[in-house]
């Protein structure tokens, strides 16, 4: 596995981490790894010291080596939000920026909202998983139901966070995330988010707790980027053109190296999913009472 080190990670966390993604027998600890020598070196306690970059084991507490599986669980995949949605989107937004006024990451706030943009925390393009998740019930906004995407609330304030127009995408892709459990520290899990690495989610002018992202959503989406980028080698196979190119306002099918993959056509299918999602909406709504 991998993991971006900004020099924050302390053991007792990453150990917490690893808890979260393998399976083992028995108890174990991780050591340090020697790759000249091939061997293990002194063992790493879970504690508050920084972890070092570098190269470490897993082995039983005594250093004698242990079967070590990883989880089955798989990330959630996500599709880019796209910039072309319709106008009846248009009613989270108004309400998320509403609530928040400024990037609740950075606390960045423009005059015109020109450099922010409203996230997301669990994709709607997941609305079936949410529901099937019990989601729709832990929603507390009073909002009328045409203002949360319908009767799963998907579009609930609750389930949206107001962020810098740049931090958007890595959002999306689980780059970094929000950790409740941790004072709601951002974590960020690839390079190149060292400006926001360590900061705290800023929730304190949301008084009603009725219009608050929930907790649950914010761990879940956590646990994505942990299974994202540091289960397995956590690198991306596809660049952003890529996926710009494949799943943008063009949609180029003769790119090979998505469209070849399994990958690339379940994400596909999540585009239509997603696009097709505000139709589905106003099915339900045109329906029998």
């Amino acid at each position: 596995s991998g993991f971006w080190q900004y020099g924050s990670l302390q053991w007792d966390e990453f150990y917490r981490y690893i808890i979260a993604l393998t399976v083992t027998e028995g108890t174990w600890s991780i050591f340090r790894y020697d790759l000249a020598q091939r061997q293990p070196g002194a063992s790493c306690p879970s504690d508050a010291q920084i972890v070092q970059p570098g190269h470490y084991v897993l082995l039983s507490s005594t250093g004698r080596p242990i079967r070590v599986g990883l989880v089955a669980t798989r990330p959630r995949p996500r599709n880019p939000t796209h910039s072309n949605t319709p106008v009846r989107e248009s009613h989270y937004r108004i309400r998320c920026r509403a609530r928040d006024g400024k990037c609740l990451i950075t606390g960045l706030q423009t005059q015109t909202y020109s450099r922010l943009t409203v996230a997301h925390i669990f994709p709607r393009v997941h609305d079936v998983e949410w529901v099937r998740r019990g989601y729709p019930s832990k929603i507390t906004d009073a909002a009328d139901e045409v203002y949360m995407g319908g009767r799963s609330k998907i579009d609930s304030v609750q389930n949206l966070i107001t962020l810098r127009s740049d931090l958007h995408d890595a959002w999306d892709n689980y780059e970094f995330g929000v950790n409740p459990n941790d004072g709601y520290r951002i974590t960020a899990f690839t390079n190149g988010n060292a400006d926001i690495n360590g900061l705290r989610l800023q929730l304190n002018h949301i008084q009603d707790p009725t219009l608050r992202p929930l907790d649950e959503l914010l761990t879940d989406h956590f646990m994505q980027g942990l299974l994202s980028h540091m289960k397995g080698a956590g690198e991306a196979t596809w660049t952003y053109e890529d996926r710009d190119d494949a799943f943008g306002e063009g949609s180029n099918l003769s790119n090979p190296r998505i469209w070849e993959t399994s990958d690339g056509k379940e994400l596909f299918e999540l585009t239509l999913a997603d696009r097709l999602f505000d139709h589905r909406i106003s099915q339900q709504e045109s329906g029998p009472l």
